[in-house]
């Protein structure tokens, strides 16, 4: 029987609240004296040391702008008036954009390091999407690798812009779309996408046309193929496993698709399309780090179709650096496990040292 007497005759009931408290920023203000030379009369102004920022705005001023311009796609407009309200910095709509390009510079060198990284993996997904800049038609490509993530705007959507992306003696397995650029990849080094495949014979399957039944044949096999797939990456099943579970799916397909490339139909098109790039459908099935879609570039793909809806591209080529520079850091740090906000501001503080950018990958990675 509980005792109503004892002050702890029941379990206390906890409720915890978040608040956050009434934000003030700091200032702290430098005096620089002058004085004059005895000898010659020459005005001397003491310098700035080197950890004073150089400017009106501290590396946590800019590491705050930059990430909601650059991760959270907040216009500098919006920017201006939230950092007034929220924060009672009185800053300008110009401010905010040179504080982005701050930003972008303390960046440079990480950006370097990236695409150093990227393209030293055995195993990378690449895809694009449209951009502007300067009102011109530009591209945005990504390279999504295990550890980091690159970005790069380029105005071409040709083999020189995938060269500048990965470089030209790239020599790991590319998983991508069928877009024609890719075709410069040996099939051996190709991963094509699944999920493409699936979505093209969708369309035949649903258009009710002689070619519907091979089209969803395809289908069926290709759930097949996933389920195997699943149970994989589940460890139900190892490796050898799933090669030998997969031997029918390809024969069965083969079948479907040498038979089908005799047909001048959109089925005859969608089977000659395919069969030049064969053996780059099944790279998955034997090497590690390989998935059947290119799933991984199309997500980081996304906020950047977000992006682009809400500023119509970039002004500038300086503009494009800062876009580029941000979303890999951005992508690669959550790929590192580390909060975007202190990186940034470690890199802007060493960029107004005179100091290397720190390093954002682990030293480990290969």
């Amino acid at each position: 029987m509980l005792d109503p007497t004892h002050p702890d005759a029941v379990p206390p009931r906890r409720q915890q609240v978040w608040e956050l408290p009434e934000i003030q920023p700091h200032v702290t203000e430098y005096q620089y004296r002058t004085v004059a030379c005895p000898d010659c009369g020459a005005l001397v102004t003491a310098p700035r040391p080197p950890e004073v920022p150089p400017g009106a705005f501290g590396p946590q001023v800019v590491a705050m702008v930059a990430a909601l311009h650059g991760r959270f796609r907040r216009s500098n407009r919006e920017l201006a008036e939230w950092c007034a309200q929220g924060y009672q910095l009185p800053i300008s709509v110009g401010s905010v954009a040179h504080l982005q390009q701050v930003a972008s510079a303390a960046l440079e060198p990480t950006y370097g390091e990236v695409q150093q990284v990227v393209r030293a993996q055995p195993t990378t997904n690449a895809d694009e999407t449209s951009w502007r800049q300067e009102a011109k038609r530009a591209w945005l490509w990504v390279a999504v690798t295990a550890v980091a993530t690159l970005f790069l705007v380029h105005a071409s959507r040709g083999g020189k812009a995938f060269t500048a992306l990965l470089g030209a003696d790239y020599a790991g397995i590319v998983g991508s779309d069928r877009y024609r650029v890719y075709n410069g990849v040996p099939a051996d080094r190709r991963q094509l996408c699944w999920a493409h495949l699936v979505r093209n014979l969708r369309g035949l399957a649903d258009h009710h046309r002689p070619w519907s039944r091979p089209a969803s044949d395809l289908l069926a096999l290709t759930e097949v193929l996933f389920g195997l797939w699943q149970r994989f990456g589940t460890h139900q099943i190892d490796r050898p496993l799933l090669q030998a579970a997969l031997l029918p799916i390809q024969q069965a397909m083969w079948e479907i698709v040498t038979t089908g490339q005799h047909e001048t139909n959109a089925f005859g098109s969608f089977c000659q399309d395919v069969l030049p790039r064969w053996d780059a459908l099944w790279t998955f099935a034997s090497v590690d780090g390989v998935e059947p879609t290119n799933n991984a570039a199309e997500r980081a793909l996304r906020p950047v179709v977000l992006w682009r809806k809400g500023c119509f591209g970039t002004q500038s080529a300086a503009g494009s650096r800062f876009v580029e520079r941000m979303l890999t850091v951005s992508a690669t740090c959550r790929q590192q496990a580390r909060p975007l906000l202190p990186y940034l501001t470690a890199a802007v503080t060493a960029y107004w040292a005179g100091q290397p950018a720190p390093a954002l990958i682990s030293a480990d990675t290969p």
